[in-house]
């Protein structure tokens, strides 16, 4: 270190820099902050990498859960048509507690609707409204010993301008009618009753959503 020239008394010397600490695994290196908190769809992670979509991917399974949006939709519609497109083993799909709007579940039991290879759909939780289709049209259909079905009609969309609500009313119920005929038709129950009990707002249990039609069998629970 320089001294400025005629101090007196001489400057004492500078301390040496403290020395760095030894790495230990109580004290490691620094890591590089992570990256923040990231969003969750209604039916998987959304990273760079989705790693458990992949790896579901390839055990052919699609799974779906809570709320869907139009991006977790989508994504499942991609998903089964790769794996129609890859093989003939059949495709699982698992539902964990499930609620949709009529408009997003709509492309979704198309879908499935077009699916060469067998499906094998299982529910848990609940499934709420529309997205209780998603069950009743596959192949084969498992409820959880604790799942829950609601049948109850969609949501009515707010916010709609006056001079459209007419026009855009029969379109809903254009929709809802081929929504409950299609639903009826995996049930083989009779469009009526369909449509009645989804005004009602009928709850079933496992085994009664087994009589009802939308599942072929329940998954027995555990012993504790």
């Amino acid at each position: 270190m320089n001294r400025p020239s005629g101090t007196y008394p001489p400057l004492p010397p500078s301390p040496p820099d403290p020395p760095f600490p030894r790495h230990t695994p109580w004290l490691p290196e620094p890591r590089p902050t992570g990256p923040g908190a990231v969003s969750a769809s209604a039916s998987m992670v959304v990273g760079d990498r989705d790693w458990l979509g992949e790896r579901l991917l390839e055990r052919r399974v699609v799974a779906l859960a809570g709320d869907l949006d139009d991006d977790a939709v989508n994504r499942a519609i991609a998903a089964l048509a790769l794996l129609d497109a890859t093989g003939d083993d059949p495709v699982g799909l698992r539902l964990s507690g499930v609620s949709a709007e009529l408009d997003t579940v709509l492309p979704l039991v198309d879908a499935l609707d077009l699916m060469g290879a067998p499906v094998h759909a299982t529910a848990l939780g609940r499934l709420t409204g529309p997205a209780v289709a998603l069950l009743a049209v596959a192949d084969h259909r498992v409820a959880g010993a604790h799942a829950v079905f609601h049948l109850c009609e969609p949501r009515s969309p707010h916010g709609i301008p006056g001079r459209e609500v007419e026009a855009l009313a029969a379109e809903r119920a254009a929709r809802l009618r081929s929504f409950t005929e299609r639903l009826a038709e995996a049930c083989r129950r009779a469009v009526e009753e369909v449509a009645a009990d989804m005004r009602a707002g009928r709850l079933l249990d496992a085994a009664e959503a087994r009589d009802y039609g939308l599942a072929d069998a329940t998954e027995p629970g555990r012993d504790r």
